[in-house]
């Protein structure tokens, strides 16, 4: 189940206002977390609160009114979830779908490192969503019942905690297959034994003479009248402190009822319940909520006299079975057991030493460690359109990745295990890619992969080679979702890490955002914070008006041009070549054009294409830029979250000045007008027919046919970046080329540089360095020109 210890710096545990007991179980876990990872962000959610306004009371006084009122039809229902699977499985599915859902913003916003259910329809949602949505974090349910009804145990968390041994057998039995360990009771630890007649003269109890606490939990269920008339009628010396919870209804009745009973103490709620035990020689509980938990870690005495229905009966027999209690289930025989253990005390102090010793038999912080470092078990979730169509695209000649070359400059030694990590920062990258069936649409499916195995070390003296090697071998998205290689021995001591991972996986952004994430200045640097997989729906709602004009431009978008860059891609051989332009030339040289960098950068390579000795027809050239749609709610999630802006580059006859006036102006005229809102609304509509329709539409609208070329520009670090003390000095972002297209470029500011990274094929290669070559003469005569004036 684990492996290297963990320390988590957020934990979130879910629960519900439903009892006491529940709540209680967290309390307990929330303590232990913060003595064993000091400074960790403990943090609460009530899934019956998340799951809707109203939901928390209605099923509240459904319960109530099935204990109580209809305690038959209970347990019938309760049995029923024991003895079918199906209705099991079946009540599962709908409350997992609902509940899972409403927690999934919760969690996106929080983005916990450990996750812990107290409450079963809290373990159910997270299920679904390991299942449905990948969650990948170490997620635990902790049954606070004795008895492992089926509805608390899952096979989609990473380990059921029960409290006995004894409690194994029927919860794997109920549900086949789930992980199963034992921990201790999850109490607080003021509940923990202690001196009887020490507690007594601090809280003002005789000091001779058997004491028995009642406690039916904070909801005061039973008949707890009949339970006091036994007492008393069993020991004729017995001293009664009956604890009624939040039900002031029982107190009053109680106090009505025994008021002239100089042996009986009624409480309402009490703050000292953890004393009271220690005082007490015997607990008498319904086996319905905390109380007996508490009672066994105090090391007291159990008595479970008319177990409530449901859970309740099933606690009383599984905790009789473990020789932690004894069920008085029937008219008197709490009274006979009083008598019994007032003629031999014995016997009562056998059930103290069998509590005694499961009490200290296991520890709370062994459970919580191992479940920190766990492994969590592989979960699965549906590809957002946005993601799939990287993978409807992908064919072995034409392979959808992504990724960087990353230049170190002398320093200390870097190891594969280090690059190894680096990869495994990506979200994902531990997964395969499925293709979509005939009803179930494109999958990730993680923990298929360790991403230890995915990287590798070479020695090479030539950067660029190395480049055009690594990036030609494809992906087999059915075994491997990401790569990474070491590359030392290159000319001035330097060294490089190549990364590679699908497009399906994530955009730009998200590669940056997670290899930032793992380097030494992470903490100083923006775009640092690791990318996750979001849980919940972050499709991008545009102003619908906005939406009618971008959808209505890229209507009349029509056919891009035939360009000398455009054919069929029959092989994945790939050529690169990386170029570095001086970051403060490009921002002043863009200001005083009245531009931004990402418009200066278009308009440079529209003036290489028109400086290289190519029929352009008709004077035009499409480019694709990706735009990103990111907002506050998705800054931080893994995936794709762009549209696409194309434009048509002005190439003939022109001052570059003009060029970039005309170009600036078409682009920001198209942003303004919703083109990529609208693109990403196509992508998601598309997303919406069946499976395998899908798949051919995406690969209708993403090709050459609507676009010659695919550039994108994106921010990065203007500082220095180290990782394991090695200066990271230049990082190229690395683009796939789209089916019959010949050229993808991207741009990234890296410190005092953009550095920029064309892909292309090798009988293109001529062209694009060419091309290259003209974009950095085209800015040093801009620079020349501005610095004349």
């Amino acid at each position: 189940m684990t492996t290297a210890s963990t320390r988590p710096g957020r934990l979130l545990i879910v629960s519900a206002n439903m009892g006491e007991g529940h709540n209680a179980t967290g309390r307990a876990l929330h303590e232990v977390a913060e003595r064993l990872w000091p400074g960790v962000e403990v943090h609460w959610v009530d899934v019956l609160d998340a799951m809707g306004h109203g939901t928390g009371p209605v099923f509240r006084k459904v319960y109530a009114l099935g204990v109580e009122r209809v305690p038959k039809l209970y347990q019938f229902f309760y049995a029923s979830l024991w003895h079918y699977r199906w209705f099991a499985r079946a009540a599962k599915r709908v409350i997992g779908a609902w509940s899972g859902r409403k927690l999934a913003p919760v969690l996106d916003s929080l983005r916990p490192d450990l996750v812990i259910s107290t409450y079963p329809m809290g373990s159910t949602g997270l299920e679904w969503l390991r299942r449905h949505r990948g969650l990948t974090v170490p997620t635990g349910a902790w049954i606070s019942d004795f008895a492992p009804h089926p509805s608390w145990v899952h096979t989609g968390v990473d380990v059921n905690l029960v409290m006995h041994r004894v409690a194994l057998a029927p919860a794997r039995r109920g549900v086949p297959g789930a992980p199963v360990e034992v921990s201790a009771p999850p109490v607080p630890s003021t509940f923990r034994p202690g001196d009887r007649g020490l507690a007594r003269t601090t809280l003002g109890l005789p000091a001779d003479g058997m004491v028995v606490l009642v406690s039916c939990g904070s909801l005061g269920f039973g008949r707890t009248d009949e339970t006091v008339r036994e007492l008393l009628a069993g020991d004729a010396g017995a001293y009664v402190i009956v604890v009624a919870g939040r039900n002031g209804r029982l107190r009053d009745e109680l106090t009505d009822r025994f008021g002239g009973e100089p042996r009986v103490d009624v409480r309402g709620w009490v703050r000292d319940m953890a004393e009271l035990m220690r005082a007490a020689d015997v607990v008498v509980s319904n086996a319905g909520g905390a109380t007996a938990l508490e009672a066994i870690a105090c090391g007291r005495a159990l008595l479970l006299h008319n177990p409530i229905a449901g859970h309740g009966q099933a606690n009383a027999a599984l905790l009789a079975e473990a020789g932690l209690a004894r069920v008085c289930a029937g008219s008197g025989e709490l009274a006979r057991a009083m008598s019994e253990y007032r003629r031999d005390p014995e016997a009562l102090r056998a059930l103290e030493r069998a509590a005694n010793r499961h009490a200290t038999g296991h520890r709370l912080e062994d459970a919580l460690r191992s479940l920190a470092a766990a492994v969590p078990t592989s979960g699965s979730r549906p590809l957002p359109p946005g993601d799939a169509l990287f993978l409807h695209v992908d064919t072995p000649a034409v392979p959808q990745h992504v990724g960087t070359v990353l230049v170190f400059e002398p320093g200390p030694e870097l190891t594969r295990e280090q690059v190894a990590s680096l990869l495994a920062g990506v979200p994902g990258v531990d997964g395969v890619l499925r293709r979509p069936g005939r009803l179930r649409g494109s999958r990730w499916v993680g923990g298929m992969r360790d991403p230890g195995e995915l990287a590798d070390e070479v020695t090479a003296d030539d950067l660029a080679a190395e480049v055009d090697r690594f990036f030609s071998d494809p992906l087999d998205h059915r075994r491997a979702v990401g790569a990474a290689r070491l590359v030392s021995g290159l000319p001035g001591g330097r060294r490089a890490v190549l990364v590679k991972v699908h497009h399906a996986l994530g955009d730009g952004i998200t590669l940056l955002q997670a290899l930032l994430s793992r380097t030494d200045d992470a903490a100083t640097l923006s775009w640092a914070s690791r990318p996750a997989a979001p849980l919940r729906d972050t499709r991008i709602r545009a102003d619908p008006r906005l939406l009618t004009r971008g959808l209505w431009r890229l209507a009349r978008a029509g056919r891009a041009p035939v360009t000398p860059l455009d054919g069929q891609l029959h092989t994945p051989r790939r050529r690169h070549e990386l170029l570095r332009l001086p970051g403060k030339q490009v921002r002043a040289a863009a200001r005083s054009l009245g531009l931004n960098p990402t418009e200066l950068l278009l308009a440079l390579f529209a003036e290489a294409l028109h400086d290289t000795p190519q029929p352009w027809q008709s004077g035009r050239f499409r480019l694709m830029v990706p735009w990103s749609l990111r907002g506050t709610e998705n800054l931080r999630a893994a995936g794709n979250h762009t549209g696409a802006v194309s434009v048509d580059l002005p190439i003939g006859a022109m001052p570059l000045s003009g060029r970039a006036d005309l170009l600036a102006r078409a682009l920001r005229e198209r942003t303004a007008a919703g083109v990529p809102e609208a693109a990403h609304t196509v992508v998601r509509l598309l997303g919406t027919l069946p499976p395998r329709l899908h798949a051919v539409a995406a690969r209708r609208v993403y090709r050459r046919e609507w676009f010659n070329a695919i550039a994108t520009v994106m921010p990065g670090p203007r500082r220095q970046v180290h990782w394991h003390g090695a200066e990271l000095s230049a990082a190229y972002p690395v683009l796939a080329l789209a089916p019959g297209t010949g050229l993808a470029w991207g741009a990234l500011t890296w410190g005092r540089w953009i550095t920029l990274s064309f892909t292309t094929t090798p009988a293109l290669a001529p062209l694009v360095e060419g091309i290259a070559k003209h974009m950095d003469a085209a800015l040093r005569d801009l620079a020349g020109d501005l610095g004349a004036r």
